[in-house]
Parts: structure tokens; sequence; C-alpha cells
């Protein structure tokens, strides 16, 4: 089962109301959501929110047992604020989004986010959508290749492995992961603690999936959605998005958002203990930023 990173800190930050309304904008297995109705009493209320149609029904029967306190749609987090008021909550008393990618899904090789199993080069988040890693790859230039790689950290090497995996590909050498890690290896192997593939992996699950878009316009719906005393926990595993997330709630904190004040609840992000490293070497990376909208 997947382990939820840092679930005892968000369970704690985000001060659960016995009979609130959650949402949990990124449900995977349901993990944080299965704790956070243990907090909650028979009027509590979940909406559980993901694209992924086959961890969506895993959740949805590990949560079965709250009945009609947990409600379940298949839809991005984009989406959040139409769907609160489809339901007629308007305003929701805590927002959960964990940005990174379930190891259900990283395990899985024919979903092609691993660059240690073999599988297409797929990285979808929605498995409905039609943009592929292969199809970003097949009609991405060679410039806007080297910018997505200088962006997701690996500067050094950047136009190199942009030009030989796109080399490879007209080639016809590049057809699965494991031949875009073999080429990443090549390019740059030996040369750090992380892998070259890591954060070519990264770039392009993030092109594929939008994933800076989407964060951008969750960022920008947190203070329509919230109510007075409510907060908004995000755990992001990059540095782009946890950038992204503090200079939101900076700015939150700052200026407000039309009548409504807000305030930080971690000056600096939460990260993982030494007890969860140990236990779940997967959420080294993982940072919580948490914001209250105040009285």
């Amino acid at each position: 089962m997947h382990e939820p990173v840092l679930l005892k800190e968000v369970i704690e930050l985000l001060r659960i109301k016995k009979e609130g309304r959650y949402v949990d904008g990124t449900l995977g297995l349901g993990g944080h959501a299965e704790a956070i109705l243990k907090e909650l009493e028979p009027h509590g209320r979940l909406l559980g929110l993901d694209v992924d149609s086959e961890s969506l029904v895993r959740a949805e029967n590990r949560l079965q047992p709250f009945g009609n306190r947990s409600n379940t749609r298949r839809s991005n987090f984009r989406g959040l604020q139409g769907i609160l008021r489809d339901l007629g909550w308007g305003e929701a008393d805590g927002l959960l989004f964990d940005l990174g990618v379930s190891s259900f899904q990283i395990d899985r090789g024919e979903r092609g986010f691993s660059f240690q199993k073999e599988g297409p080069l797929d990285m979808r988040l929605d498995p409905g959508s039609s943009e592929t890693a292969m199809s970003v790859l097949r009609t991405i230039s060679p410039d806007e290749f080297e910018s997505l790689l200088r962006e997701f950290g690996e500067a050094r090497f950047a136009r190199k492995l942009a030009g030989r995996i796109l080399d490879s590909l007209s080639q016809e050498k590049l057809k699965t992961t494991l031949d875009l890690a073999r080429i990443c290896g090549q390019v740059a192997g030996g040369r750090g603690k992380v892998h070259p593939a890591t954060r070519v992996f990264l770039a392009l699950r993030a092109k594929v999936n939008d994933e800076i878009g989407s964060l951008e316009a969750l960022l920008n719906q947190i203070p329509e959605c919230l109510t007075t005393g409510g907060r908004a926990a995000i755990i992001s595993f990059h540095s782009i998005e946890d950038r992204l997330v503090k200079h939101s709630f900076s700015r939150l904190e700052k200026e407000g958002y039309e009548e409504k004040k807000f305030v930080r609840v971690t000056r600096k992000p939460v990260v993982p203990s030494p007890e969860e490293l140990r236990a779940n070497p997967r959420s080294r990376s993982a940072k919580l930023r948490v914001l209250e909208r105040t009285e």
C-alpha cells in the first residue's frame, strides 16, 4: 500500500474540525483522505479528486466504510472551484494537495513514470488524455526541449541531453523508458548522486501533464475556496513547485485577497522526519506548506 507522505504533519496542521468539509485534491490511493475521514464526525464531509481512473477506483474501495461522508470525482484540481459550487459547498474548511506521483503509479512499468522499469514513453497522470511523453518528444524543438530541461534543474547537460535524445528518436533508437534512461546515462552518467534520467523524466512528466500550469491555476483558486479559519496544505516535490507555493502564500499573507486575510501557518516548509525517511525514502523531496484564512 502506498504510504501517504507527511501524514501525521498534515493531520495536525489542517486542524480538522469534526463537522467540517475537506477536500483531498490529489486523492491517489486515499491514504490522506482516510486519515482525514477518521477525524470527522457523522456530519463531516470529504471530497476527493483525481484524474487517474484506476487510482480513483482503489481509493473509493478504501473509503467505502465511510459511506456518504466521502464523495469522489474524477477531475484535475483545476476544476476545484466549479466542483465545490456544484456540491453546494462554496468554500471548504480544509484543502490538501499532494503533488507527487504515487508508488502505485511509479511501480507500474506500463505507465512510463520510472526509468528503472521497461515501459512505453507515456507518463500521463490521466490515462484518458491524448498527449504522452513520446508525442511531446516527437513535436518539441531542440531549443524548447533544452529550455524544459534547464527549467527542471539539468542545466549543466541540458543542451547535450536534448540533442542526444532527439537524435536517438529520429534514428529510431528511442522507444522505451529504459532506452531514455540509457541515453541519459551515456550523456551524464556517474556525475552526481542523482541519476541524470531523474530530472529528464520529471521534466517530461511535468510537460505531459501541464503540472506547473495546473498548480498555478490551483493557487489562483485557493482564496475563493477557503472558509474563514480554513487551511490549505500543499505538498510539493520539486523546487519550482515549492517556490510557486511559497510566493503565492507569501503574497496572500502580505496583500490579502479582496476583503479576505491570510497567514502562513508554516514559515518554512515542513519536511519528513528521519523516521519517515527511513521507512519511505521516496518522501525525501517532500515539502509541506500551509496557509490559513484568518478572521
